[in-house]
């Protein structure tokens, strides 16, 4: 089969692989339809490397595909299903996993990372990973669901109110995914963001202003919507810490979602405290993958303005050039199993 594989700080190449077989009895095979790409990928193959990855695994953690064999004590799903599957294999016996804290196992493993992932024709998963996703949701909008859950988890420790006013720091993938829940809810956001495409793309999707940050002043547009200030400021970067308590309205919240593991601030610890902001931290999501799958299929949220660039794996050197460049707003990779298994 073709598949994608890591082979170490900035080098991926599309080759051929064995066919997996099952992995445990409680597995299953999984014929990929399609795989996003997403700001972890980048960089993993970065160098030096800005997220760790095991060489020789296959990378891709957004996908989408069908049920072809079932593993002896596979629960939950049945052959030729289509499924969403959640990347995130935590162990259930640590202490953080007794707690229901899932994103924090001591033992987490993820497929795409330190487990083949879904940028092949098969990939071996385990049943429990996989979340029936019905036939109606397009190949792109259906490989959306990781990343929307991850999304998800943040807006619920962030418990937006309806009528209130976001600033989101980003709109790449994940900012725009937080605008489209965010707006789902009742609330105004504003997205500041330098590239114009995905601005014109966070346009499209409602938000009630966008601003370049180098060319406009933030604090005079958001003013219009936030006298004071956001209610709630996201930051889909990584690096956006300082801006996003600027903008932040006192006894607001700030969302710290994007990543980026050289990003340092200095933040006045004075401000904080007498504004009475609460900082939050979001990484992936516990427990959000079925009201993910399940607004996928409400068809509450368009996302299809999201997938910029819809291209086969053998194209995978072009869609890493395009979002490195900043002119494609997601990829996402469709693989379709060239054999029967």
């Amino acid at each position: 089969m073709s598949a994608a594989v890591f082979r170490g700080p900035g080098r991926v190449q599309v080759e051929r692989r064995p066919l997996p077989g099952l992995a445990a009895a409680a597995d299953v095979v999984v014929a990929v339809e399609a795989c996003g790409l997403c700001g972890t990928d980048l960089h993993i193959l970065e160098e030096p490397p800005g997220h760790p990855a095991t060489p020789g695994v296959v990378l891709g953690h957004e996908f989408v595909g069908r049920v072809a064999e079932l593993g002896p004590e596979a629960l939950g799903v049945t052959e030729g299903s289509r499924v969403a599957v959640d990347p995130n294999l935590a162990c259930g016996s640590c202490g953080a996993c007794q707690r229901g804290h899932l994103s924090h196992c001591t033992q987490l493993r993820s497929l795409g990372i330190s487990r083949d992932g879904g940028l092949a024709e098969w990939v071996s998963v385990p049943a429990r990973a996989c979340h029936p996703i019905g036939d109606r949701i397009p190949s792109g909008t259906a490989a959306l669901t990781e990343p929307l859950a991850c999304v998800l988890s943040g807006v619920r420790k962030a418990a937006p109110m309806p009528g209130e006013v976001a600033m989101i720091f980003g709109a790449g993938a994940i900012g725009l995914l937080f605008l489209a829940v965010l707006r789902a809810g009742g609330v105004r956001c504003v997205v500041a963001e330098p590239h114009r495409a995905r601005r014109e793309t966070a346009g499209r999707m409602g938000a009630v202003a966008v601003v370049d940050p180098a060319a406009d002043e933030l604090g005079a547009v958001l003013a219009r919507w936030g006298p004071g200030g956001a209610d709630l400021a996201v930051d889909a970067v990584g690096t956006q810490l300082v801006a996003a308590l600027a903008h932040t309205r006192p006894r607001g919240r700030v969302l710290l979602f994007g990543m980026d593991s050289r990003a340092r601030a200095e933040v006045a610890q004075y401000d904080c405290t007498r504004r009475e902001i609460r900082i939050l931290g979001a990484y992936v999501g516990d427990f959000t993958f079925p009201p993910a799958v399940h607004l996928l299929r409400s068809g509450l949220l368009d996302l299809t303005p999201i997938v910029s660039h819809l291209l086969p794996l053998d194209r995978l050197p072009e869609a890493l050039a395009e979002l490195r460049a900043g002119t494609a707003v997601k990829v996402v990779l469709t693989v379709g199993p060239s054999i029967e298994r």
